[in-house]
């Protein structure tokens, strides 16, 4: 076999395979278009185009202009034609395209008869493609009012949510009808727009701007006049409540204040009570409050020697010092007995604790303090001698060593809690009045 001869085989067969093919997608549409011819016509909506489920695609485009250039044939034509022209769409864009044409035929066609009924052009605002236009943007948002007048048998489509306003009465007359407009625009708003005396269209115009956010007619002012007037009532009302709130508010405050008055009041009279018994029970013994003052070098106010302890607080007289008091025990002479203190220093970090004679009177006016868990002393006492304690360190291995002063306690009176009275500034005050002295 040739060359030529197999080529021409291979064209024969690649013939008889597009012919098959071209049969098929015959069959598969004659079917189609049985199958829709059996269901009907599409039926179009009174006054509405429907295009809002239709896309914006080249082939949509493509599509409406070949249906705009067809003769007047119905819509099942239209839409087989579509199909062998080879244009593919889905079966619900091809519809709404076909109905789309359809009804912009049915309104030239209306418009047309209207025109020979009455011998007189149509106004914009009473063509059908116009109006259908305006109730688009009224939908979308883009204008603020459609007007159908009076005695037109017509609305067009999609506008079931959109507020509707009979006007009757309006001079000239051309302005009576049903307005369809946004709910935030209110029917006495159109009413008094269309029937105004002077200018309706004007009226009407002032109403669109101020929808659109710029000034506001005289006449739409007065009616925004009357409103208030009509929620004054509310407005009170709500102003009432305002004000009985705010009163509240500050009547919560005012008690909140003085119950912080009340509570600074009280810490300043024990504070001052305090002050009273730290200067009494100093005076009184002529004891020294400045011998924290010794440990003046810095190794000294952290780790002093015993004999630095002896220097500060042996001096033949009595000291002030401030404690919790730890324990009540028995001594070896007759009725007097060991109080143990422990120092709460006002100047260095010193493990300081005290055991002290004390006589009974001292020893049965600690025993009745009531506030014995809580309350920090402030003791005159005199001290003879100090050692160290040694004691094996805690489990992180930290020094527990402290120092035990022994000597006479001359007394002992409750000042409340620590945390509770500024004693560094309390005593420092009383160090400067002895210093003066």
């Amino acid at each position: 076999m040739s060359i030529d001869e197999d080529k021409q085989l291979q064209t024969q067969a690649k013939g008889r395979q597009d012919a098959q093919k071209e049969q098929q997608e015959q069959a598969e549409e004659a079917q189609q278009e049985q199958e829709e011819a059996a269901q009907g016509p599409a039926k179009p909506v009174e006054g509405a185009a429907q295009t809002a489920d239709i896309p914006d695609t080249p082939t949509v485009r493509m599509a409406r202009q070949f249906l705009q250039q067809q003769p007047n044939v119905p819509g099942d034509v239209m839409e087989q034609n579509l199909r062998r022209r080879g244009i593919m769409l889905r079966t619900e864009t091809r519809k709404a395209l076909v109905q789309e044409e359809v009804q912009h035929r049915k309104n030239m066609q209306e418009d047309q008869g209207q025109v020979a009924e009455t011998g007189q052009p149509i106004s914009a605002g009473q063509k059908i493609e116009q109006l259908i236009d305006w109730a688009e943007e009224v939908v979308k948002g883009e204008r603020a009012y459609v007007h159908i007048p009076e005695g037109m048998n017509f609305t067009p489509g999609g506008l079931e949510k959109m507020k509707r306003t009979k006007v009757k009465g309006a001079k000239p007359h051309q302005f009576n009808g049903t307005y369809y407009h946004p709910a935030e625009i209110q029917e006495a708003d159109i009413r008094t727009a269309a029937q105004d005396e002077t200018n309706p269209q004007a009226a009407l115009d002032a109403l669109s701007a101020k929808w659109k956010g710029n000034e506001m007619s005289v006449e739409l002012a007065s009616h925004s006049r009357s409103n208030l007037m009509q929620w004054a009532p509310q407005l009170v009302t709500v102003l009432v409540i305002v004000a009985g709130i705010a009163a509240w508010f500050y009547h919560s405050h005012e008690v909140k204040r003085r119950a912080a008055e009340s509570v600074e009041a009280a810490a300043a009279a024990r504070e001052q009570q305090a002050r009273s018994i730290v200067t009494r029970v100093r005076d009184s013994w002529n004891a020294d409050d400045n011998w924290e003052d010794a440990f003046s070098s810095k190794g000294a106010a952290y780790t002093p020697y015993t004999i630095e302890i002896e220097s500060a607080l042996i001096k033949g007289r009595p000291i002030i010092a401030f404690g919790d008091m730890e324990d009540v025990r028995k001594s070896g002479e007759q009725d007097n007995s060991i109080v143990l203190i422990q120092d709460i220093g006002r100047k260095t970090g010193i493990d300081l604790r005290f055991s002290l004679l004390s006589a009974p009177a001292i020893t049965k006016a600690i025993l009745n303090d009531e506030d014995r868990q809580s309350d920090t002393f402030v003791i005159a006492a005199t001290i003879t001698s100090v050692e160290k304690v040694s004691m094996p360190p805690d489990k992180s291995d930290n020094d527990q060593d402290y120092f035990l002063a022994h000597g006479v306690l001359h007394e002992a009176q409750p000042i409340g809690l620590w945390d509770m009275h500024p004693f560094k500034d309390l005593l420092s005050q009383g160090r400067q009045r002895s210093g003066d002295e």
